[in-house]
């Protein structure tokens, strides 16, 4: 039983197997050629590496960057990345930690449960990014343990419930945001930022038109028409944006982070890497969406009817990579905005910016953002979701238990929709 349940775990935890097996039983549903099956299945796999592949990347080359301007600068206090969660959290539960799995596994079987009583739930997005996911179950099951202070048993199925119905509702709120961004694809977003995206999709619009102020189709004069084009705008806007961030530690810093490479060579390949896995991000998606769309049919119409598979977030970015950009960069002044704020504030909590809220926020929201009210919106847009990013994590934090806490993962979801249930667990606690 525990090999099993250990299989399924693994199994679900590892998101390209999960889609691959998923892309495949839609295309024998929908009675599709063993060829058309066979390449589908492995078309979506590697589509799903490349996007995994491109944000894995992002996140080794730039996270160091942003570790070395905080320690440059003698700013001490809480991360804000998914990582530093996992970490904190793990160490919180200890010997308990082995409760995790199944705490995941309950918590997809009642997301998939939602999905089928749709009828009645209205849900429809199955979470399918497992490595998020695990994330989730870590800090949940932590949470719920250290408020409620029930016997693991009853702990882990309160965890493993209240996920389910997180997932479902989290993956199906910006079902329509998605779908607008990409021009129809049949998928929904399953990561840290669901409520963030349904959220800023409300109210993009007021901030500008998108008919005319689009990021993608910006007609800029004269020399500046260079910009026009994705690859080569990206390169030159981020070289610029992380040279400005770097020198800010001065040149001999900058150097010990290049290592044998020249500091200027070492900036300016920077921002050639950054458009890079922008590229690989845009293939990965063109291949996993295009098998997605046509295979889901066929589980939508003999299995699960409306359902529609969440998957990770940076299937978003290469809808609108200027978008992206320019979203990350404004989420980034808004988070340091925020930071300058708890410093004159004397704040007893401190909280640093890891890459992956500002991206994997940023970029995202800042695409929804450019799809509703153009560049105006973005940049309204994102700097005010550093904000809510770095404040609601300070709630987060206030509020986790955690001993000694590394960081929490600090990106929208779990800067407001989390804190606020958590705040309903620690009243229920006072009550009982």
């Amino acid at each position: 039983m525990n090999t099993l349940l250990k299989f399924i775990e693994e199994l679900l935890l590892e998101p390209v197997v999960l889609i691959g097996i998923l892309v495949c039983i839609g295309y024998i549903l929908s009675k599709k050629s063993l060829i058309k099956i066979i390449t589908g299945t492995i078309s979506s796999m590697v589509g799903l590496m490349l996007i995994l592949f491109g944000g894995k990347m992002f996140t080794e080359t730039f996270k160091p960057i942003v570790n070395a301007v905080s320690e440059h600068y003698g700013i001490s206090g809480y991360l804000m990345d998914p990582y530093a969660m996992r970490a904190s959290t793990q160490e919180a539960l200890g010997d308990s930690f082995g409760f995790v799995g199944y705490v995941f596994i309950l918590a997809f079987a009642v997301n998939i449960l939602l999905v089928m009583l749709n009828k009645y739930t209205k849900a429809k997005g199955i979470f399918l990014t497992g490595n998020a996911g695990f994330a989730h179950s870590q800090a949940i099951l932590w949470l719920v343990h250290f408020w409620l202070g029930l016997n693991w048993v009853p702990t882990v199925i309160i965890s493993g419930v209240l996920l389910g119905i997180y997932w479902a509702i989290s993956t199906t709120i910006p079902i329509k945001a998605v779908k607008d961004v990409t021009n129809g694809a049949d998928f929904t977003i399953g990561h840290n930022q669901m409520f963030g995206i349904w959220f800023f999709s409300k109210f993009a619009h007021k901030f500008g038109n998108p008919e005319t102020e689009d990021a993608e189709h910006l007609k800029l004069p004269g020399w500046l028409g260079i910009f026009e084009h994705n690859v080569t705008g990206i390169s030159i806007i981020m070289t610029v944006f992380i040279g400005g961030f770097l020198m800010s530690i001065g040149p001999k810093n900058v150097q010990e982070l290049a290592g044998k490479q020249h500091w200027l060579i070492y900036i300016i390949m920077l921002g050639l890497k950054f458009s890079m896995y922008m590229v690989i991000l845009l293939q990965g998606v063109r291949m996993l969406i295009g098998e997605i769309n046509q295979s889901f049919k066929g589980i939508q119409e003999k299995l699960i009817p409306n359902a529609v598979p969440a998957v990770d977030v940076a299937a978003l970015l290469p809808f609108s990579p200027n978008a992206a950009t320019l979203g990350f960069i404004c989420c980034t002044l808004g988070t340091i905005f925020s930071i300058f704020i708890l410093v004159m504030t004397n704040s007893p909590i401190m909280v640093l910016p890891g890459f992956v809220p500002l991206f994997f926020s940023g970029g995202p929201i800042g695409v929804v953002a450019n799809k509703y009210g153009g560049y105006k919106a973005v940049i309204v847009c994102t700097f005010l979701l550093g904000i809510i990013q770095s404040f609601g994590t300070i709630w987060a934090i206030s509020l986790s238990g955690l001993p000694n806490g590394i960081g929490w993962t600090g990106m929208f979801d779990w800067a407001t929709v989390i804190p606020f249930f958590t705040q309903i667990l620690k009243f229920i606690s006072q009550l009982f």
